[in-house]
């Protein structure tokens, strides 16, 4: 250290303020005056009237301010956090708004909810807690290497295993230990069984040699296919993602683009067809402008829709050189149009051949094991290590790309499209809200950064999903990306955390920037005094305010592995995280395994109708059911049908229409016309009536097809009685007598009377 050093603390002063006022809020001195006068009072019992009073005015000085946590309250405490006050205008009198108004402040629940350590230097050992609507504003936290970044993620996972939720940890420079670390923690909670691995390292072994070895043993990760259940945008993006960033020859890859749109709504519409799995061995097969063709030919032959077919046949035409009449004969083709299509495909031949050959035993060819959608929703522990050492910059960045972009991709269906209907129909967002966030543990976001974080933290806060993304530098990640799009992700990192960083640089400006500026005090000369001793130096009369940064890059540099300063709202924090031992985070006798899932097929629709009641399989309509039906009502009858009325122009469930008959009988009786309640009930047994005695075959759909045009009546002679209705339409059971203007006796219990005046017997009748 320079001997012309300056001691700091003969630099910044305290201009002003109440030295006795603020000493008395500190709770240690508080306390030490208390036991102070509680001693003198027995010491000395002529002083306890003093004592007491002394005693009274430290407390109630102590109790008048308002005791809170440097960021958050826990919400286990239920009381109200100052942090989240609103200063709102209120009014003595509620009948007259605008007389005698004042400034009040609003409080609010505390709702910390996620532990992130503890202070230090200043009233060491608060707790720090951030809240759900703290953590989906998202969280950035710089540190170089040694900082602390994976201990204090460590220690900052447990918060989800608390809540009984899941999250995602994408690593990456990833090592076998923080796998293992993440399954012995999840271990401590039960949580084990809900582990789901990506593991894309391989140790640097070669892929030829396990191949020729001949070494059958299990791979070290669950398998993943991106493309499963994935739409034709989806798929495209993914694939889009793969591209490398900031390089030349835009042209060529906005051309690849539309290639690659076309490859795969085509495989996509083939493999729904067929009942197929996508997957990136298929897309690889079909990219090729034989494969693309093949594809066309098939959708020609097979009768695709033109939407299908579509996309294609205007690639097809649009690569130059290529004839579209000789789209069937390959042998026929001229070198041009393999060489413009080679240019295209080029853009993805590294990734396709890193991905399915160093790769292959992590993509599946079926469904996979992961789907991400699930993991999300079910509260699953998704891992995804990306390996930073034995692959090349390009495929650690595709890798990480492609993840966050299938990841957003699905994301986007949780947030909806419909306009229309009710909120429980539309509002897709409010299906999966809880009381905790969904956490996203993105580390070392540098290596692979893609635009689609920055969209992320911008777009998820709505589902309640949370980002939490560390990094060693800001530079790294304007490498990945453009420096608009890294200003808008720090715009949206509500809480920042700065660990060790060596330099001041971007990293160390966004930082201050994020901290702000506050008005210090500084001593701005010192006066000299001769003495006997020597000279000496004592303060000057005149004290500069300056404007200085909250946050000094010197303190940046003097931190340690697991300290760090948080900043909130503008307020720096110096915090430390809670460190976990070795042994914690291991056991030598539970061996780590990786939870393997069996595929089973989706059953039939044959065999599920089987396993419900019949009652249920009634309400199920069948295909055939419907499809007749939309026959009838869409086909359009020839001359010929339409002059001899063979045509079906009516539809009849006989069920409806027995329903239907009994309601207009009741419609003919007097004591139906006001019992509401009875008429319910009669038609409830009619219902039930008719279930009971008829089979399924009676009450069939039937079409009545009229074979000649129907004699058109007229008269007052062909018009039946309401008696004869009555008779014909109602069952036996539901025969009742009807008022007459003469006295007549009441009808027999079997017996009708005709329209003529006879009687017959009635019979049941079927409709």
């Amino acid at each position: 250290m320079s001997q012309h050093h300056v001691n700091p603390d003969l630099i910044h002063r305290t201009a002003w303020g109440n030295p006795l006022w603020n000493a008395l809020h500190n709770l240690n001195i508080t306390g030490l005056c208390l036991a102070g006068s509680i001693i003198t009072a027995l010491i000395w019992p002529l002083a306890l009237p003093v004592c007491l009073l002394f005693t009274l005015v430290t407390s109630v000085i102590f109790m008048l301010q308002r005791w809170r946590c440097p960021l958050r309250m826990p919400m286990t405490l239920s009381l109200d956090d100052p942090s989240q006050d609103r200063k709102v205008r209120r009014s003595l009198f509620s009948f007259w708004p605008t007389l005698f108004q004042y400034e009040a402040d609003e409080t609010f629940p505390a709702r910390g909810i996620f532990y992130v350590g503890y202070r230090r230097i200043n009233d060491i050992g608060r707790e720090l807690w951030l809240s759900m609507d703290d953590l989906t504003r998202h969280v950035m936290f710089f540190a170089t290497t040694g900082g602390g970044k994976t201990e204090t993620t460590f220690a900052w996972l447990l918060n989800p295993l608390c809540w009984g939720r899941g999250f995602t940890f994408v690593d990456g420079k990833a090592q076998n230990d923080t796998t293992r670390t993440i399954w012995y923690l999840s271990r401590r909670f039960g949580r084990e069984d809900d582990i789901e691995v990506i593991n894309f390292m391989n140790g640097g072994k070669s892929r030829s040699e396990i191949i020729q070895s001949g070494e059958k043993s299990r791979p070290q990760s669950n398998t993943w296919n991106p493309f499963a259940f994935s739409t034709e945008a989806f798929t495209a993006e993914t694939m889009q993602s793969m591209l490398p960033q900031n390089v030349q020859g835009g042209e060529w890859q906005s051309r690849a683009i539309a290639m690659n749109k076309a490859l795969v709504f085509g495989t996509k519409f083939w493999c729904v067809r067929e009942g197929k799995t996508m997957s990136l061995q298929m897309l690889r097969e079909h990219m090729t402008l034989e494969g693309m063709a093949k594809l066309y030919c098939r959708g020609l032959d097979d009768q695709w829709p033109e939407e299908a077919i579509a996309p294609l046949r205007n690639y097809l035409q649009d690569v130059p050189g290529f004839d579209m009449s000789l789209v069937r004969t390959p042998s026929a083709w001229t070198e041009e149009p393999r060489k413009q299509h080679a240019y295209l495909s080029g853009q993805f031949s590294e990734t396709f051949t890193t991905f399915a050959e160093t790769f292959g035993d992590v993509f599946a060819a079926d469904a996979g094991d992961i789907d991400i959608r699930d993991s999300i929703h079910s509260d699953r522990i998704l891992i995804v290590m990306i390996p930073a050492l034995d692959t090349s910059a390009h495929t650690t960045s595709a890798l990480g790309r492609m993840f966050v972009t299938q990841q957003s991709m699905l994301l986007a269906r949780d947030l909806g499209y419909r306009l229309e209907g009710t909120d429980a129909q539309t509002l897709e967002v409010k299906k999966y809200k809880g009381s905790f966030p969904y956490i996203c543990i993105l580390d070392e976001v540098g290596a692979y950064y893609t635009d689609r974080i920055a969209v992320e933290a911008t777009q998820v806060r709505s589902l309640e999903f949370s980002l939490i993304m560390t990094a060693q530098d800001q530079e790294r990640i304007e490498g990945q990306t453009s420096a608009t799009n890294t200003a808008t992700l720090m715009q949206n990192a509500g809480t920042k955390f700065a660990g060790r960083i060596v330099s001041d640089d971007k990293t160390a400006r966004t930082v201050k920037n994020a901290a702000g500026e506050e008005a210090r005090a500084r001593m701005g000369s010192l006066q000299r005094h001769d003495g006997v001793m020597g000279e000496s130096w004592v303060d000057g009369n005149q004290i500069t305010i300056q404007m200085e940064s909250k946050i000094d890059v010197q303190d940046l540099i003097r931190l340690n592995a697991g300290e760090f300063f948080t900043v909130f709202q503008g307020d720096v924090v110096p915090s430390a995280s809670v460190y976990i031992p070795d042994s914690e985070k291991s056991c030598d006798s539970d061996p780590v395994v990786i939870n393997r899932y069996i595929s089973v097929e989706a059953p039939r629709l044959e065999r599920l109708r089987r396993l419900v009641p019949r009652t249920v399989q009634r309400r199920l309509p069948t295909p055939e059911h419907v499809s007749s039906i939309i026959g009838v009502l869409t086909a359009k009858p020839s001359r010929k049908r339409r002059k001899n009325r063979t045509e079906p122009y009516r539809i009849i469930d006989t069920f409806q229409r027995q329903l239907a008959t009994a309601q207009t009988s009741l419609d003919l009786l007097p004591q139906y016309d006001t019992d509401i309640e009875s008429r319910a009930n009669e038609l409830w047994k009619k219902a039930v009536h008719t279930i009971n005695n008829t089979t399924r075959e009676e009450r069939r759909v039937c079409y009545i097809t009229l074979n000649r045009p129907e004699e058109e009546h007229s008269g007052p002679e062909d018009i039946p009685s309401v008696k004869a209705i009555l008779n014909t339409l109602l069952p036996l059971e539901m025969l009742l007598p009807v008022p007459d203007l003469t006295a007549s006796p009441p009808h027999k219990k079997n017996v009708a009377q005709t329209p003529s005046g006879g009687k017959q017997e009635s019979r049941k009748k079927r409709f």
